[in-house]
């Protein structure tokens, strides 16, 4: 992925940028999968873009193609106001706020959250505003934390039952991280979102939403290719990643793939059906 926007940021020195060059190179595959088989000046938006840059990066790639980008800097993220002026400067408009108060009169071919569903505070809500803001055959993209598998990755915790529970056991180790990154209020923000929960949801609000869900499992083979590839990502996911790697050299992922409900990461793509379509 060559980008001048990647090459801007890697050469300032604002803190944690790698971090953030290394997630948005990590969602370029999956939005751009779906960019690619959309028609000219179709309309994209990113929901919680955060630095900016991976919606940079497509801005420069796609011309013919309009985006648009909303990002509140809610609790856990306003570190990422400097990184995010630096890459505004290369073009590309970020609405500071939150998706409730985004006001625009347009419909999207395409909306995309990368690492970002799992922070918003009511997602059933968000699905609808979503639906509402897709055209027909819109698809939106989804990419997060499946909190159905008991672990947390934000602060690379085991999930003791429930968020309360879990935060009471790790309360000290919880406080520490957010001191140390900066990102206070990052442990409040997650909603501990499960995919079971989602499919229910879909499913029972079918006719009023309109959205068909497509749950896309091949993302966990590569998360576990990622421990090896990214090097900021194997830094943060030590742990859980030895395990995957270890699952899958004795074959044992394909199994877990029989349980896509456990998944530990999720990849889901809901499309808006047509009017006319039957539901």
């Amino acid at each position: 992925m060559n980008s001048k926007v990647i090459t801007f940021v890697e050469s300032s020195d604002i803190p944690n940028s790698a971090l953030w060059v290394a997630e948005a190179k990590f969602g370029f595959r999956y939005v751009n999968e779906k960019i690619l088989v959309l028609k000219d000046h179709s309309n994209i938006l990113e929901v919680g873009c955060g630095s900016g840059i991976l919606l940079s990066v497509f801005s420069e790639m796609y011309p013919n193609h309009l985006f648009d980008g909303i990002e509140p800097f809610g609790d856990g993220f306003s570190s990422l106001k400097e990184l995010n002026a630096l890459v505004q400067e290369s073009g590309v408009d970020i609405n500071p706020c939150s998706y409730e108060n985004y006001e625009t009169d347009k419909k999207y071919d395409l909306i995309y959250c990368v690492n970002v569903f799992e922070h918003v505070e009511n997602w059933r809500h968000f699905l609808e505003w979503v639906s509402e803001k897709l055209k027909d055959d819109g698809v939106f993209l989804v990419l997060c934390p499946n909190y159905s598998f008991p672990y947390e990755s934000h602060f690379r915790i085991p999930v003791l039952g429930t968020k309360a529970l879990t935060y009471q056991f790790f309360k000290r180790h919880i406080d520490k991280l957010e001191q140390d990154t900066q990102s206070f209020g990052l442990w409040a923000s997650l909603n501990f979102v499960k995919k079971r929960d989602v499919k229910k949801f879909i499913r029972e609000n079918r006719t009023v939403l309109n959205l068909d869900l497509s749950d896309e499992t091949e993302i966990i083979d590569d998360i576990v290719s990622r421990v090896v590839e990214d090097e900021e990502f194997r830094k943060r996911q030590r742990f859980i990643g030895t395990i995957g790697l270890f699952l899958r050299k004795i074959g044992f992922l394909r199994f877990i793939k029989l349980a896509p409900n456990l998944i530990p990461y999720m990849k889901l793509s809901f499309r808006k059906r047509r009017a006319d379509h039957p539901s």
